[in-house]
This record gives C-alpha cells, sequence and structure tokens, in this order.
C-alpha cells in the first residue's frame, strides 16, 4: 500500500463482508437474500462489494435509480437488480433487455407502464410498491393491488413494504411492525404474489415473519440498525477510514489552532497534520470532539476540521513521523472511533456517515487476507 499520495483511504473487507452473509443467511430461515447496494454499497464500493457477493452465491440486488442499476450491470454482475426508486418510463423501454427490476407504487404510473408494453408487444417486470404505514411510496389497498395485478403489460413478480421501526424492540414500535406485515402478508397471499418485507431490523429483530425474500442493507457492512442493540454474534463492520500524517510541527503555550482560533495550546504542544478533513467525509461536527489511532494510541483532535486537512496532538506520543497511519474511524462496534461513536457524537445514524465518505477517496479491497484492488473515483 502506497499511503495514496499521502492522503485518505477507506480500507473495506470483503472477507468480513462474506462472513456477514453467512450469518445473515442463517437469521433468513432459508428465505432468499436481496442485497442493497444502493448509494454505492452505503459507501462500501458497489460494484466491488457485489461481485464479492454473487461469490456468495447472492444473486438477487437492490438500489436507489436506473444510473446505479447500470454501474452494477457494467460491472458483470450476475442476478436480477430491483429498483426501488420511480424510472422514467422511456428509460425502461430502454434498458428492458438488462436484468432489471422496476418498482410501481401507484396505479397511474402502473397503467402507463402497461400501455407502453403492450404497445412494443413486451412485459414489464415490476415489485408492487405498497404502503403499509410509512406513508412514502407505494399503494395502500386491495383494490389498487387488483387493478395493477390485472395490467397485461406487466410481470409482476411480488409485492414489497417498508418497515418504519422494524429495528426498534419498544412495545408499540412493535405491534407496529406486526401490523405492517399483517398488512402485506394478508393483501399479497390473497394474490398467490410473493412478498418481501425483512429489511435489516427485520431480519434481526423479526426472523419469524412470512415472506420470499428479505432485504440485507445496513447489517450486511457489520453496522447496527439501531445502536441501543447489538448485532448477533459474527456479524462485524467491514469499513476503516484511514490517512497519514503529513507534517508535525510544534507550537507553544497561547498559540491557537486552525479556523476560529477554538483551540489554545495550554503547553508546548506536538501537532501532526493529517490528510483528512470533511471533504473526505470527516464530519465537521466532530471538530474538537474526536479521538484518532495513531501507532496504537489515541490521540485527540485540535480546532476544527478543515475541508482538506485535520490536526491532532501527539504530545504524548513518542516516534510519531511524517508517513505514519492514522484511523479516522475504525472498524470496531464500541469505542474507540467507530462510526457509531461518532455518528453518536454528532447526532445522526451511521448511514449518513457512511454515504458520506467522499469521491476522492479510494477504496481499498481486503479479500482472502490480502489487498486486492482499489478504486478510484476521481
Amino acid at each position: 500500500m502506497n499511503n495514496f499520495y499521502w492522503r485518505t483511504w477507506a480500507e473495506i473487507n470483503l472477507d468480513v463482508l462474506k462472513g456477514n452473509m453467512r450469518k445473515i443467511g442463517e437469521l433468513s430461515r432459508g428465505k432468499d437474500i436481496i442485497a442493497v447496494v444502493k448509494a454505492n454499497a452505503y459507501g462500501h464500493g458497489d460494484v466491488q462489494c457485489a461481485k464479492a457477493l454473487n461469490k456468495c452465491g447472492i444473486r438477487h440486488f437492490a438500489v436507489s435509480n436506473l444510473w446505479e442499476a447500470q454501474r452494477l450491470s457494467d460491472g458483470d454482475i450476475e442476478g436480477d437488480i430491483l429498483i426501488f426508486g420511480y424510472c422514467d418510463i422511456p428509460l425502461i423501454m430502454d434498458n428492458l433487455a438488462k436484468n432489471y427490476i422496476f418498482t410501481v407504487g401507484d396505479t397511474d404510473y402502473a397503467k402507463k407502464l402497461s400501455e407502453l408494453a403492450l404497445e412494443n408487444n413486451v412485459k414489464i417486470p415490476v415489485h408492487i410498491k405498497i404502503d403499509t404505514g410509512m406513508c412514502r411510496v407505494g399503494i395502500t389497498t386491495e383494490e389498487q393491488l387488483s387493478e395493477i395485478l390485472a395490467l397485461d403489460g406487466l410481470d409482476c413478480r411480488a409485492g414489497y413494504t417498508h418497515f418504519a421501526v422494524a429495528d426498534s424492540l419498544n412495545d408499540e414500535d412493535v405491534k407496529f411492525t406486526e401490523q405492517q406485515q399483517r398488512k402485506i402478508t394478508e393483501m399479497c397471499h390473497r394474490h398467490g404474489l410473493k412478498t418481501h418485507s425483512q429489511n435489516s431490523g427485520g431480519i434481526i429483530y423479526h426472523s419469524n415473519f412470512e415472506g420470499d425474500f428479505v432485504r440485507a442493507g445496513i447489517v450486511m457492512y457489520g453496522q447496527k440498525p439501531d445502536a441501543r442493540f447489538p448485532l448477533p454474534d459474527g456479524i462485524r463492520p467491514i469499513f476503516q477510514l484511514k490517512t497519514v500524517v503529513s507534517q508535525l510541527k510544534t507550537i507553544h503555550a497561547g498559540d491557537t489552532v486552525s479556523y476560529g482560533r477554538t483551540f489554545t495550546a495550554k503547553r508546548d504542544t506536538k501537532l501532526a497534520l493529517v490528510a483528512c478533513g470533511y471533504a473526505d467525509g470527516f464530519n465537521r461536527r466532530l471538530s474538537g470532539d474526536w479521538m484518532v489511532n495513531i501507532n496504537g494510541t489515541t490521540a485527540p483532535i485540535c480546532g476544527r476540521i478543515c475541508m482538506d486537512q485535520t490536526l491532532i496532538d501527539v504530545t504524548e506520543i513518542p516516534g510519531v513521523k511524517v508517513g505514519d497511519v492514522v484511523t479516522i474511524y475504525s472498524n470496531a462496534h464500541e469505542g474507540g472511533c467507530s462510526i457509531e461513536a461518532a455518528a453518536e457524537k454528532v447526532g445522526t445514524i451511521k448511514y449518513e456517515l457512511l454515504c458520506a465518505i467522499g469521491t476522492r477517496v479510494p477504496r481499498i479491497y481486503i479479500e482472502d487476507g490480502k489487498e486486492t484492488e482499489i478504486q478510484r473515483y476521481i
């Protein structure tokens, strides 16, 4: 590893990803797994993760939009690709020869799609989105479901819903999730339609639910759907964000650091400049309140995180030198500098922090115990 021009990179461990999928397979009770790789696989790299998942036997994927589906196709990923979001109808026709499944979530859209399909003497593969309480995309009544199923231009392969609080074990939330499950099960089973409803929270906390598929998202990457509850044994994070020391300097008592002069040295202080900032995904709200790891020891950041750089206090760490590796976000769940701890500090969820890892950050992939590929986006 060449330290990437003394800048920042993300390490993605595909061996751990495969291990996570084996555990998810056990939790899924024999159901087919739809691997959710939208938003560049939650920041981890969609094509590389999907290739590793193909090696695990995964043949169903889900993305947010047509362009994400095309990335998987261009990467020669095997299996069908469910597109969750709205697709412009002419673009659907342009991509009908590919292995895509489209979502219909309202009757007007379904009718227009069917009409165009019949004009072209084709059938368009779809999953029907059913709103069971999220109040987002989806039909709400069985009458609407019957209307869509009657359209001759559509090949309706499944119905699905999205849980709002499946990651919560609060009694009222559990009841709400069970109510959502009953609605989709009853609606679809009366029409002989396959179903999928279990997201990551559903897989972990509602493994007894009926369905033909499960949709593995954040849990696949080794992160908790809800930070309050532990993951099953055997599921671990696959992600780390790393950088290097690019300069060392000593400042004196009374000197101030970075934008806004929010840090004032109380003594002679040895600073290490690291080449990672908020444009790389190092959340600026961690300024003055985060510990990184260098040479096996934690070190506090000093002052505000800048766009491209951050300063850390290495006064108490002997032997620090330019080029030393610094871990910004670790792959640990508890303590240290985990992405989970960072999310808690800034008042957000780990999904957001993972998706915010910048496109200028190369991803390095670990597989079979060694570095196998580097993905650069710019």
